[in-house]
């Protein structure tokens, strides 16, 4: 059940420490009615922004080889071996959206470069979406969530919808917000770090890009931003620091928290921790479909602390850290 606003805020935002809490939207509507064909239906012909990308990693650093990249300002311009790149974001009613989503792809590309396979979409625009976006669906779930926002004491910045499958990704890195994430269908995977182990992540910086559709329509392309924008964004991936804490001394192993979240259970991610997501469909067949919530954190003395812990690390040689 929902925690009181008290408890909340003094056992789990005070502590900066994550939760899992069962039971805490049992009243939801969305909780009897949400199925792909539901949204589809609710949504009619209202057009809605998807995140497309060719391997489902969208955010994320992307090595260019084998990839047609554009955006080269000048012909003494190398392309650069590696950017930060966004997914394409494309605008489809739901039910267009569903079709993609539940086409049949294969699990076996062999060979074939990344570039040419099928598009993986993913709603995941992240600015308020679900009232932005999709307010027909609003009276089925919740503004806010009640004892988050008594306990810190504002309503919160963003709340967003979220609707994937297994082949989306999100990389690691970290938000400035408490984070109520509340899963309606199928499973989220979290793997998470606390703040003071991002130096362990391989921070690396690249110039920013985007997917982009080809002219033909089949297959991917990759747009350098102009003007420049250098992005530092984490290289780590959940098995990579398994295996690095294979082979670290025995005093400093460090692995992600691994917290699975299903379907009416909400995890409470405090601001600043590290966090890669994966998602997987129920037993039924249905994708992760979830509602976030996105409260502002108090930049108090935890952010001062982890600003400090980042700087000390990289001027005495550590890994790059994020700013």
């Amino acid at each position: 059940g929902a925690p009181s606003p008290i408890q909340f805020l003094r056992d789990f935002v005070s502590a900066n420490r994550p939760v899992v809490v069962t039971d805490a939207f049992n009243d939801w509507p969305a909780m009897e009615r949400w199925s792909l064909d539901y949204l589809a239906d609710a949504m009619g012909d209202t057009k809605v922004s998807v995140n497309v990308t060719p391997d489902g990693r969208g955010d994320a650093l992307l090595s260019t080889r084998g990839w047609t990249v554009s955006g080269i300002c000048r012909d003494d311009e190398e392309t650069p071996d590696e950017v930060f790149v966004l997914p394409e974001e494309r605008t489809m009613t739901m039910r267009e959206f569903v079709d993609m989503l539940e086409t049949p792809v294969g699990d076996d590309h062999g060979d074939v470069h990344p570039s040419n396979r099928p598009p993986v979409p993913y709603v995941s625009r992240q600015c308020g979406s679900l009232l932005e976006e999709f307010p027909k669906l609003v009276s089925d779930c919740a503004y806010e969530m009640a004892f988050a926002s008594d306990a810190v004491g504002k309503a919160p910045d963003a709340v967003n919808l979220w609707i994937g499958d297994e082949r989306s990704e999100t990389t690691f890195h970290r938000d400035h917000y408490e984070n109520v994430y509340c899963v309606v269908r199928g499973i989220k995977v979290f793997h998470l770090l606390p703040p003071c182990d991002g130096r362990l992540l391989g921070y690396r910086e690249a110039p920013a890009a985007k997917f982009t559709s080809s002219r033909e329509g089949v297959g991917f392309g990759v747009e350098l931003e102009t003007p420049r924008r250098l992005v530092s964004w984490a290289s780590a991936t959940p098995a990579s620091l398994h295996a690095r804490a294979c082979t670290t001394t025995p005093e400093d192993p460090v692995v992600p928290i691994v917290v699975e979240v299903r379907a009416g259970e909400c995890l409470y991610l405090p601001a600043m921790w590290y966090h890669h997501v994966t998602q997987a469909r129920d037993e039924s067949g249905t994708p992760a479909i979830a509602v976030n919530y996105w409260y502002d954190m108090n930049f108090d003395d935890r952010y001062a602390y982890a600003r400090f812990t980042q700087e000390a690390h990289a001027r005495f040689g550590g890994e790059n850290t994020p700013r």
